[in-house]
Protein backbone atom coordinates (compact mmCIF):
# COMPACT_ATOMS: atom_id res chain seq x y z
CA UNK A 1 0.00 0.00 0.00
CA UNK A 2 1.28 3.44 -0.84
CA UNK A 3 2.20 5.65 2.11
CA UNK A 4 -0.54 7.76 3.67
CA UNK A 5 -0.41 10.44 6.32
CA UNK A 6 -3.14 10.39 8.91
CA UNK A 7 -6.25 12.11 7.57
CA UNK A 8 -6.17 15.59 9.05
CA UNK A 9 -9.49 17.01 10.06
CA UNK A 10 -11.39 13.83 9.26
CA UNK A 11 -13.35 14.17 12.46
CA UNK A 12 -13.12 16.49 15.45
CA UNK A 13 -11.16 15.10 18.33
CA UNK A 14 -9.35 16.08 21.46
CA UNK A 15 -5.97 14.77 22.42
CA UNK A 16 -3.99 14.88 25.59
CA UNK A 17 -0.68 13.49 26.70
CA UNK A 18 -0.96 10.04 28.21
CA UNK A 19 1.41 9.36 31.06
CA UNK A 20 0.15 5.95 32.03
CA UNK A 21 2.69 3.24 31.27
CA UNK A 22 2.16 -0.41 31.93
CA UNK A 23 1.32 -3.74 30.44
CA UNK A 24 -1.53 -6.19 30.81
CA UNK A 25 -1.80 -9.94 30.50
CA UNK A 26 -3.16 -11.28 27.24
CA UNK A 27 -6.03 -13.61 26.46
CA UNK A 28 -5.67 -15.51 23.17
CA UNK A 29 -2.92 -17.58 21.51
CA UNK A 30 -0.45 -16.54 18.84
CA UNK A 31 -1.27 -16.99 15.18
CA UNK A 32 0.18 -18.86 12.25
CA UNK A 33 0.67 -17.51 8.76
CA UNK A 34 -1.93 -17.45 6.03
CA UNK A 35 -1.35 -15.83 2.65
CA UNK A 36 -3.27 -12.71 1.62
CA UNK A 37 -3.07 -9.98 -0.98
CA UNK A 38 -2.29 -7.66 0.55
CA UNK A 39 -9.96 5.72 26.57
CA UNK A 40 -10.15 3.16 27.52
CA UNK A 41 -10.49 -0.13 29.04
CA UNK A 42 -10.87 -1.01 32.60
CA UNK A 43 -9.89 -4.43 33.92
CA UNK A 44 -13.27 -6.13 33.58
CA UNK A 45 -13.87 -9.66 34.71
CA UNK A 46 -13.99 -12.34 32.04
CA UNK A 47 -17.43 -12.87 30.54
CA UNK A 48 -18.96 -16.27 30.00
CA UNK A 49 -18.26 -16.20 26.28
CA UNK A 50 -16.52 -14.29 23.51
CA UNK A 51 -18.12 -13.69 20.14
CA UNK A 52 -15.76 -14.69 17.33
CA UNK A 53 -16.33 -13.70 13.70
CA UNK A 54 -15.76 -16.28 10.99
CA UNK A 55 -12.57 -15.65 9.03
CA UNK A 56 -14.08 -16.51 5.62
CA UNK A 57 -13.01 -13.86 3.13
CA UNK A 58 -15.54 -12.05 0.99
CA UNK A 59 -15.05 -12.51 -2.74
CA UNK A 60 -15.36 -9.90 -5.52
CA UNK A 61 -19.00 -9.45 -6.34
CA UNK A 62 -19.98 -10.69 -2.91
CA UNK A 63 -18.39 -8.00 -0.78
CA UNK A 64 -19.84 -7.73 2.66
CA UNK A 65 -21.48 -11.15 2.53
CA UNK A 66 -18.48 -13.41 3.14
CA UNK A 67 -18.77 -13.41 6.92
CA UNK A 68 -21.06 -15.68 8.89
CA UNK A 69 -22.90 -14.83 12.08
CA UNK A 70 -20.48 -14.70 15.04
CA UNK A 71 -20.35 -17.96 16.95
CA UNK A 72 -19.84 -18.16 20.68
CA UNK A 73 -16.50 -19.31 22.04
CA UNK A 74 -16.70 -20.08 25.73
CA UNK A 75 -14.09 -18.64 28.08
CA UNK A 76 -13.15 -22.21 29.01
CA UNK A 77 -12.34 -22.82 25.33
CA UNK A 78 -10.23 -19.66 25.31
CA UNK A 79 -8.24 -20.93 28.28
CA UNK A 80 -7.83 -24.29 26.59
CA UNK A 81 -6.64 -22.67 23.37
CA UNK A 82 -4.14 -20.57 25.31
CA UNK A 83 -2.84 -23.62 27.15
CA UNK A 84 -2.09 -25.42 23.90
CA UNK A 85 -0.77 -22.39 22.03
CA UNK A 86 1.68 -21.27 24.67
CA UNK A 87 5.32 -22.02 24.04
CA UNK A 88 6.22 -25.21 25.99
CA UNK A 89 9.36 -23.43 27.13
CA UNK A 90 7.38 -20.71 28.91
CA UNK A 91 7.01 -21.35 32.63
CA UNK A 92 5.60 -19.70 35.76
CA UNK A 93 2.58 -18.33 33.93
CA UNK A 94 4.58 -16.00 31.70
CA UNK A 95 3.15 -15.57 28.21
CA UNK A 96 5.04 -15.21 24.93
CA UNK A 97 5.38 -11.65 23.66
CA UNK A 98 2.73 -12.26 20.98
CA UNK A 99 0.21 -13.00 23.74
CA UNK A 100 0.86 -9.78 25.66
CA UNK A 101 -0.81 -6.46 25.00
CA UNK A 102 2.38 -4.44 25.51
CA UNK A 103 5.42 -6.73 25.59
CA UNK A 104 7.90 -3.90 24.97
CA UNK A 105 8.25 -0.33 26.19
CA UNK A 106 6.25 2.36 24.42
CA UNK A 107 8.09 4.18 21.66
CA UNK A 108 7.87 7.91 22.34
CA UNK A 109 5.10 10.02 23.91
CA UNK A 110 1.59 8.64 23.91
CA UNK A 111 -1.60 10.39 22.82
CA UNK A 112 -5.31 9.68 23.16
CA UNK A 113 -8.42 10.52 21.19
CA UNK A 114 -12.07 10.63 22.11
CA UNK A 115 -13.67 7.31 21.14
CA UNK A 116 -17.22 7.41 19.81
CA UNK A 117 -19.52 4.37 19.74
CA UNK A 118 -18.88 4.04 16.00
CA UNK A 119 -15.11 4.05 16.52
CA UNK A 120 -15.42 1.52 19.34
CA UNK A 121 -17.52 -0.64 17.05
CA UNK A 122 -14.82 -0.53 14.37
CA UNK A 123 -12.15 -1.41 16.94
CA UNK A 124 -14.33 -4.32 18.02
CA UNK A 125 -14.51 -5.57 14.43
CA UNK A 126 -10.71 -5.45 14.19
CA UNK A 127 -10.30 -7.41 17.43
CA UNK A 128 -12.92 -9.96 16.38
CA UNK A 129 -11.03 -10.60 13.15
CA UNK A 130 -7.75 -11.04 15.04
CA UNK A 131 -9.40 -13.60 17.32
CA UNK A 132 -11.01 -15.35 14.37
CA UNK A 133 -7.59 -15.70 12.74
CA UNK A 134 -6.20 -17.10 16.02
CA UNK A 135 -3.69 -14.30 16.32
CA UNK A 136 -2.35 -13.12 19.66
CA UNK A 137 -3.68 -9.97 21.27
CA UNK A 138 -0.46 -8.16 20.35
CA UNK A 139 -1.54 -8.43 16.71
CA UNK A 140 -4.88 -6.87 17.64
CA UNK A 141 -3.11 -3.97 19.36
CA UNK A 142 -0.96 -3.40 16.26
CA UNK A 143 -4.03 -3.42 14.03
CA UNK A 144 -6.09 -1.09 16.22
CA UNK A 145 -3.20 1.38 16.61
CA UNK A 146 -2.66 1.33 12.85
CA UNK A 147 -6.30 2.19 12.18
CA UNK A 148 -6.17 4.93 14.82
CA UNK A 149 -3.35 6.57 12.88
CA UNK A 150 -4.73 5.99 9.39
CA UNK A 151 -8.39 6.91 9.89
CA UNK A 152 -8.94 7.53 13.59
CA UNK A 153 -10.91 4.26 13.59
CA UNK A 154 -13.43 5.74 11.15
CA UNK A 155 -14.55 3.89 8.02
CA UNK A 156 -13.98 6.87 5.76
CA UNK A 157 -14.70 6.91 2.03
CA UNK A 158 -11.81 9.19 1.09
CA UNK A 159 -8.08 9.61 1.57
CA UNK A 160 -4.82 10.20 -0.23
CA UNK A 161 -5.25 9.05 -3.82
CA UNK A 162 -7.78 6.24 -3.78
CA UNK A 163 -7.12 5.26 -0.15
CA UNK A 164 -10.24 4.15 1.69
CA UNK A 165 -11.54 2.72 4.90
CA UNK A 166 -10.19 1.93 8.34
CA UNK A 167 -6.64 1.27 7.12
CA UNK A 168 -6.60 3.58 4.08
CA UNK A 169 -6.11 0.64 1.74
CA UNK A 170 -6.00 1.07 -2.03
CA UNK A 171 -7.70 -1.12 -4.57
CA UNK A 172 -4.92 -0.67 -7.12
CA UNK A 173 -2.42 -2.11 -4.64
CA UNK A 174 -4.17 -5.46 -4.35
CA UNK A 175 -6.26 -4.86 -1.22
CA UNK A 176 -9.57 -5.63 -2.92
CA UNK A 177 -12.31 -3.65 -4.58
CA UNK A 178 -13.39 -0.30 -3.19
CA UNK A 179 -16.59 -1.93 -1.95
CA UNK A 180 -14.64 -4.63 -0.14
CA UNK A 181 -12.22 -2.16 1.44
CA UNK A 182 -15.18 -0.20 2.81
CA UNK A 183 -16.36 -3.34 4.62
CA UNK A 184 -14.66 -3.06 8.06
CA UNK A 185 -14.50 -6.84 8.57
CA UNK A 186 -12.96 -7.42 5.14
CA UNK A 187 -10.48 -4.56 5.54
CA UNK A 188 -9.46 -5.79 8.99
CA UNK A 189 -8.99 -9.34 7.73
CA UNK A 190 -6.88 -8.07 4.82
CA UNK A 191 -4.65 -6.03 7.12
CA UNK A 192 -4.21 -8.90 9.56
CA UNK A 193 -3.38 -11.37 6.77
CA UNK A 194 -0.66 -9.01 5.57
CA UNK A 195 0.53 -8.64 9.16
CA UNK A 196 0.81 -12.42 9.41
CA UNK A 197 3.10 -12.39 6.38
CA UNK A 198 5.29 -9.82 8.09
CA UNK A 199 5.34 -11.90 11.27
CA UNK A 200 6.49 -15.02 9.41
CA UNK A 201 9.33 -13.05 7.81
CA UNK A 202 10.23 -11.45 11.16
CA UNK A 203 9.95 -14.06 13.93
CA UNK A 204 10.91 -11.52 16.60
CA UNK A 205 8.13 -9.11 15.55
CA UNK A 206 6.40 -9.16 18.93
CA UNK A 207 9.56 -7.90 20.62
CA UNK A 208 9.89 -5.00 18.18
CA UNK A 209 8.36 -1.56 18.75
CA UNK A 210 4.75 -1.56 17.57
CA UNK A 211 5.43 0.86 14.74
CA UNK A 212 7.78 -1.60 13.02
CA UNK A 213 5.04 -4.20 12.57
CA UNK A 214 2.56 -1.57 11.43
CA UNK A 215 5.06 -0.15 8.98
CA UNK A 216 5.82 -3.62 7.68
CA UNK A 217 2.27 -3.67 6.32
CA UNK A 218 1.52 -0.03 5.59
CA UNK A 219 4.83 1.26 4.12
CA UNK A 220 3.97 4.73 5.38
CA UNK A 221 5.96 7.88 4.83
CA UNK A 222 5.59 8.45 8.59
CA UNK A 223 6.55 5.05 10.00
CA UNK A 224 6.86 5.93 13.69
CA UNK A 225 3.52 7.79 13.78
CA UNK A 226 1.74 4.57 14.72
CA UNK A 227 3.65 4.40 18.00
CA UNK A 228 1.79 7.19 19.77
CA UNK A 229 -1.50 5.25 19.85
CA UNK A 230 -0.12 2.08 21.44
CA UNK A 231 -1.24 2.69 25.02
CA UNK A 232 -4.79 3.59 24.10
CA UNK A 233 -4.98 0.78 21.54
CA UNK A 234 -3.92 -1.70 24.23
CA UNK A 235 -6.64 -0.37 26.53
CA UNK A 236 -9.23 -0.73 23.80
CA UNK A 237 -8.17 -4.28 23.00
CA UNK A 238 -8.30 -5.29 26.66
CA UNK A 239 -11.73 -3.70 27.06
CA UNK A 240 -13.09 -5.36 23.93
CA UNK A 241 -11.68 -8.83 24.58
CA UNK A 242 -13.13 -8.87 28.08
CA UNK A 243 -16.55 -7.58 27.05
CA UNK A 244 -17.29 -9.32 23.75
CA UNK A 245 -20.41 -11.35 24.49
CA UNK A 246 -23.13 -12.61 22.22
Amino acid sequence: MRSTARIAGAIGRSRKALLLVGSAAALIGAGSATASAATVGSHATAPAAVAVVSAHRATPGNAGHGYTRPRTLSWAEVAEIQAHKADPGVHDGQLPAADQLTPVAFYGPQETMQITPAQYGNATTIVQQALAKNMGVRSAVVAVATSMQESELNNISYGTGDSLGLFQQQSDCGWGTSQQIMNPAYASDAFLSALQKYQVANPDWASQPLWQSAQGVQASGFPTAYAKWEAQAAGLVQSITTQLTK
